[in-house]
Protein backbone atom coordinates (compact mmCIF):
# COMPACT_ATOMS: atom_id res chain seq x y z
CA UNK A 1 0.00 0.00 0.00
CA UNK A 2 1.62 3.44 -1.08
CA UNK A 3 1.91 6.15 1.62
CA UNK A 4 -1.01 7.96 0.45
CA UNK A 5 -3.59 5.03 0.65
CA UNK A 6 -2.13 4.54 3.84
CA UNK A 7 -2.99 8.20 4.88
CA UNK A 8 -6.57 8.11 3.18
CA UNK A 9 -7.19 4.84 5.42
CA UNK A 10 -5.77 6.81 8.17
CA UNK A 11 -7.97 9.61 8.06
CA UNK A 12 -10.87 7.44 7.46
CA UNK A 13 -10.83 5.62 10.93
CA UNK A 14 -9.93 9.25 12.46
CA UNK A 15 -12.91 10.26 10.63
CA UNK A 16 -15.43 6.98 12.16
CA UNK A 17 -13.80 7.53 15.58
CA UNK A 18 -14.77 11.10 15.65
CA UNK A 19 -18.05 10.22 14.65
CA UNK A 20 -18.63 7.61 17.46
CA UNK A 21 -17.10 9.68 20.03
CA UNK A 22 -20.87 11.49 20.23
CA UNK A 23 -18.76 14.91 21.34
CA UNK A 24 -22.13 17.50 20.71
CA UNK A 25 -21.35 19.42 17.56
CA UNK A 26 -20.91 22.70 18.84
CA UNK A 27 -17.55 21.34 20.13
CA UNK A 28 -16.92 18.58 17.74
CA UNK A 29 -13.82 21.02 16.17
CA UNK A 30 -12.78 22.18 19.05
CA UNK A 31 -8.78 21.95 20.01
CA UNK A 32 -6.69 23.29 22.45
CA UNK A 33 -6.21 26.19 20.90
CA UNK A 34 -10.04 27.52 21.26
CA UNK A 35 -9.80 27.17 24.53
CA UNK A 36 -9.23 30.49 26.37
CA UNK A 37 -6.82 29.82 29.26
CA UNK A 38 -7.24 32.13 32.52
CA UNK A 39 -6.19 31.89 36.02
CA UNK A 40 -8.88 29.97 37.47
CA UNK A 41 -8.71 27.44 34.97
CA UNK A 42 -5.27 27.40 34.18
CA UNK A 43 -4.66 24.05 36.20
CA UNK A 44 -7.47 22.04 34.67
CA UNK A 45 -6.22 22.82 30.99
CA UNK A 46 -2.77 21.68 32.50
CA UNK A 47 -4.45 18.34 34.08
CA UNK A 48 -6.55 18.18 30.50
CA UNK A 49 -2.93 17.78 28.53
CA UNK A 50 -1.71 15.72 31.14
CA UNK A 51 -5.00 13.40 30.44
CA UNK A 52 -3.74 12.92 26.76
CA UNK A 53 -1.28 10.35 27.58
CA UNK A 54 -2.46 6.95 27.48
CA UNK A 55 -1.79 5.52 30.88
CA UNK A 56 -3.63 8.14 32.73
CA UNK A 57 -7.01 7.03 34.89
CA UNK A 58 -9.28 9.72 34.61
CA UNK A 59 -10.08 13.54 35.59
CA UNK A 60 -12.45 15.35 37.65
CA UNK A 61 -13.39 18.69 36.24
CA UNK A 62 -15.85 20.77 38.55
CA UNK A 63 -17.19 24.36 38.38
CA UNK A 64 -19.40 26.41 38.02
CA UNK A 65 -22.05 26.76 35.18
CA UNK A 66 -20.84 28.32 32.24
CA UNK A 67 -16.88 27.96 33.35
CA UNK A 68 -15.79 25.91 29.98
CA UNK A 69 -15.87 22.37 31.53
CA UNK A 70 -17.82 20.99 28.74
CA UNK A 71 -15.88 22.67 26.08
CA UNK A 72 -12.41 21.08 28.07
CA UNK A 73 -13.67 18.02 28.23
CA UNK A 74 -14.63 17.53 24.74
CA UNK A 75 -10.69 18.95 23.38
CA UNK A 76 -9.65 16.04 25.29
CA UNK A 77 -12.10 13.61 23.34
CA UNK A 78 -11.56 15.42 20.27
CA UNK A 79 -7.58 14.98 20.42
CA UNK A 80 -7.73 11.42 21.54
CA UNK A 81 -10.14 10.47 18.51
CA UNK A 82 -7.40 12.08 16.54
CA UNK A 83 -4.67 10.61 17.90
CA UNK A 84 -6.66 7.56 16.61
CA UNK A 85 -8.02 6.27 20.24
CA UNK A 86 -11.82 5.30 21.08
CA UNK A 87 -13.58 7.76 23.23
CA UNK A 88 -17.06 8.16 24.19
CA UNK A 89 -18.62 11.09 24.79
CA UNK A 90 -22.36 11.86 26.68
CA UNK A 91 -24.11 14.24 28.65
CA UNK A 92 -25.40 11.50 32.12
CA UNK A 93 -29.01 12.83 31.32
CA UNK A 94 -28.67 11.43 27.50
CA UNK A 95 -26.85 8.72 28.63
CA UNK A 96 -29.61 7.38 31.20
CA UNK A 97 -32.68 7.93 29.24
CA UNK A 98 -30.48 6.25 26.02
CA UNK A 99 -30.52 3.32 28.65
CA UNK A 100 -34.11 3.53 29.34
CA UNK A 101 -35.11 3.69 25.67
CA UNK A 102 -33.35 0.61 25.16
CA UNK A 103 -35.69 -1.30 27.89
CA UNK A 104 -38.46 -2.80 24.73
CA UNK A 105 -35.45 -3.57 22.27
CA UNK A 106 -33.84 -5.85 24.76
CA UNK A 107 -30.25 -3.63 23.85
CA UNK A 108 -30.02 -2.51 27.67
CA UNK A 109 -27.06 -5.21 28.16
CA UNK A 110 -25.17 -3.92 24.79
CA UNK A 111 -25.50 -0.27 25.62
CA UNK A 112 -24.02 -0.60 29.42
CA UNK A 113 -21.28 -2.96 28.03
CA UNK A 114 -20.07 -0.46 25.32
CA UNK A 115 -20.18 2.53 28.02
CA UNK A 116 -18.68 0.59 30.48
CA UNK A 117 -15.83 -1.11 28.22
CA UNK A 118 -15.39 1.72 26.29
CA UNK A 119 -11.35 2.80 26.19
CA UNK A 120 -12.40 6.63 27.32
CA UNK A 121 -15.29 7.86 28.63
CA UNK A 122 -16.41 11.18 29.19
CA UNK A 123 -19.71 11.53 31.50
CA UNK A 124 -20.45 15.63 31.13
CA UNK A 125 -22.64 17.06 33.54
CA UNK A 126 -23.05 14.48 36.88
CA UNK A 127 -25.42 15.38 38.78
CA UNK A 128 -28.07 16.77 36.56
CA UNK A 129 -29.78 13.72 36.24
CA UNK A 130 -32.96 13.56 38.13
CA UNK A 131 -31.57 10.62 41.16
CA UNK A 132 -33.73 7.53 41.72
CA UNK A 133 -32.68 4.14 43.11
CA UNK A 134 -32.46 3.38 39.33
CA UNK A 135 -30.17 6.05 38.29
CA UNK A 136 -27.85 5.34 41.50
CA UNK A 137 -27.79 2.02 40.77
CA UNK A 138 -26.77 2.10 36.41
CA UNK A 139 -24.08 5.50 37.55
CA UNK A 140 -22.49 2.98 39.95
CA UNK A 141 -22.58 0.31 37.80
CA UNK A 142 -20.65 2.40 35.28
CA UNK A 143 -18.38 3.94 37.18
CA UNK A 144 -17.48 0.70 39.53
CA UNK A 145 -16.66 -1.33 36.73
CA UNK A 146 -14.44 1.51 35.01
CA UNK A 147 -12.32 1.80 38.18
CA UNK A 148 -11.86 -1.58 38.44
CA UNK A 149 -11.01 -2.06 35.28
CA UNK A 150 -8.74 1.07 35.62
CA UNK A 151 -10.64 2.81 32.36
CA UNK A 152 -10.12 6.13 31.77
CA UNK A 153 -12.75 8.50 32.83
CA UNK A 154 -13.52 11.72 32.58
CA UNK A 155 -16.49 13.34 34.57
CA UNK A 156 -17.55 17.07 34.66
CA UNK A 157 -19.92 18.38 36.92
CA UNK A 158 -20.94 21.76 38.71
CA UNK A 159 -20.97 20.13 42.07
CA UNK A 160 -18.00 19.71 44.71
CA UNK A 161 -17.28 15.69 45.76
CA UNK A 162 -19.48 16.12 48.95
CA UNK A 163 -22.29 18.04 46.99
CA UNK A 164 -22.53 15.16 44.82
CA UNK A 165 -22.36 12.70 47.56
CA UNK A 166 -25.15 15.01 49.19
CA UNK A 167 -27.20 14.47 45.93
CA UNK A 168 -26.36 10.97 44.82
CA UNK A 169 -27.78 9.52 48.23
CA UNK A 170 -30.80 8.27 48.12
CA UNK A 171 -33.45 8.75 51.50
CA UNK A 172 -35.64 5.90 52.77
CA UNK A 173 -39.00 5.81 53.81
CA UNK A 174 -37.93 6.10 57.32
CA UNK A 175 -36.10 9.83 56.13
CA UNK A 176 -32.66 8.42 56.56
CA UNK A 177 -29.95 8.92 53.84
CA UNK A 178 -28.81 5.76 52.26
CA UNK A 179 -25.62 6.51 50.47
Amino acid sequence: ICRHEQHRRQQERIDRLMKSAKVPAAYSRDTFSDYTVTADNAAAVKAAHWLIGDDRRGLFIEGPRGTGKTKLAAIIANEKAKAGKPVLFSSVPDLLSDIRATFDGGRTAAILQTVREAPCLVLDDLGAERMSEWVSEQLFSIINYRYNECLQTIITTKYTPHELMERRSIRGKDGDRDD
